[in-house]
């Protein structure tokens, strides 16, 4: 329900939870436990944070309960007999309305965030006031604009309030500008610690929140990314991080190559892989901290060759390993699709024994469009770096809006698929044949 507050509260600065009380009328039916539904009911019952709409009638009748509603849905007891006509008998015996008193606690985060912050705030463009944040383990994570700054401390302490397993509530005091990837933030309420535990794609992640890159809004994306993995792929992290695409992987069974130019996310990366291991998880993951173009050329690219050489030469591996493939992962969206410029002079080497290779490779690529047409304007980029990769190669997926007019996608670039290749030569032959028998039809009636 919308529950009003005084404008007294507007501006304040300092929480004072006992400006928050107030007493509102509620409806009620006292209904017999045995015929309460409350999961059916749900959109009508009073819905607030730490208030029970369904209690215990005084003096204590065990028989019956008392049943609160919604007084913006439920005026009267007409309303409560159209929406749920199975309680009329009830309705007609004991509808009523009965004073309840209001608390701070019965108030969502939001609800008081809003109450509390000037209305004007945000008129001329939106802002994040507070209601938006972000949890990674024990800590809340805003990014709080200028206007809303003088309100910080009192945001940080509703959050503690009401969420009660946040122990560390920061704000980011600028953007992500360091070649590391981290940022620079301040602790504005609760415990100095940011060392952080969280879980994802059934592992447990534990890092230095101050001192590396987490995104807990790409959990889903690294979940899709983690579900077209199998046992024994080949998987390369140039840009992992503390391993949320390399440590599921190496759960699934696959082996792994991870980097990250950041010491610290190197260090936690390892702890990360260790700590995750299961009896699917692969025995060889290897990790490097490189800059990205330095482990695609000394890594990534050799080790590629050095595998392909063992599956062409042996009949065993070829035969067990014809259904895998190659993953190179690339998640850095600001910069990574200029790192492909290392692509074109390792695809010129060696052609021929190239063509003979088994694996197809797919490389996953994110970067950033502002363009009307994100599919095409990143197609037009990567033709000046990969200027011999065909159009039927690249696919370009959508995965967040992260601003107005700037989403974050996936480029998918696959090559050496002979199995595609394949399927596609079989349709060009059969269109053929079918395009033959038309004009042999056409030439015959004729």
């Amino acid at each position: 329900m919308h529950l009003k507050l005084p404008l007294s509260l507007k501006g304040m600065t300092t929480l004072d939870r006992d400006q928050f009380k107030q007493t509102i009328s509620v409806p009620y039916v006292n209904i017999p436990v045995e015929c309460i539904q409350s999961s059916k009911w749900k959109n009508y019952l009073l819905c607030l944070p730490s208030l029970k709409n369904v209690r215990d009638l005084q003096p204590i009748l065990k028989t019956h309960k008392q049943v609160l509603f919604d007084p913006d849905i439920i005026e009267n007891k007409e309303d409560v007999i159209k929406k749920i006509p199975s309680i009329t008998k009830y309705v007609e015996e004991s509808f009523d309305f009965t004073p309840l008193a209001i608390t701070y606690e019965n108030y969502s985060i939001e609800q008081v965030i809003k109450a509390i912050l000037p209305d004007d705030l945000g008129k001329d463009r939106p802002i994040n006031t507070g209601s938006g944040y972000s949890l990674i383990g024990h800590i809340a994570h805003f990014n709080l604009k200028d206007a809303v700054l003088p309100y910080k401390h009192i945001i940080a302490q509703v959050v503690l309030d009401k969420l009660t397993h946040v122990k560390t509530v920061v704000n980011k005091l600028h953007e992500i500008d360091s070649v590391y990837r981290n940022f620079e933030l301040e602790i504005i309420a609760g415990e100095p610690n940011t060392i952080v535990k969280c879980r994802e794609s059934k592992a447990i992640f534990q890092f230095d929140f101050a001192k590396v890159y987490w995104n807990p809004r790409l959990s889903t994306e690294r979940e899709r990314i983690v579900n077209v993995l199998h046992h024994n792929d080949l998987v390369f992290d140039v840009f992992a991080g503390v391993g949320p695409f390399v440590v599921p992987a190496s759960m699934l069974g696959c082996t792994v190559y991870a980097n990250d130019i950041n010491p610290e996310s190197v260090k936690w990366m390892t702890i990360n892989l260790k700590t995750n291991r299961t009896k699917k998880s692969s025995n060889e993951y290897h990790v490097f901290n490189l800059d990205g173009r330095e482990f695609l050329r000394t890594i990534v690219f050799p080790r590629i060759e050095s595998y392909q050489k063992e599956i062409a030469n042996d009949n065993e591996k070829r035969w067990c390993l014809s259904d895998n493939k190659i993953i190179i992962l690339m998640n850095l969206p600001d910069i990574a699709l200029t790192f492909l410029d290392v692509l074109p002079e390792w695809l010129s080497e060696n052609i021929e024994e190239k063509q003979q290779w088994i694996l197809p490779i797919h490389i996953h690529c994110y970067t950033f469009s502002k363009a009307d047409n994100p599919d095409e304007d990143i197609r037009l980029r990567l033709k000046t770096i990969l200027p011999n990769i065909n159009d039927n190669q690249i696919s370009c997926r959508f995965v967040r809006q992260v601003a107005p007019k700037k989403d974050m996608m996936c480029v998918n670039i696959i090559l050496f698929d002979k199995k595609k290749k394949e399927t596609r030569n079989e349709c060009d032959e059969e269109k053929e044949e079918k395009n033959l028998t038309k004009r042999f039809k056409q030439d015959s009636s004729e």
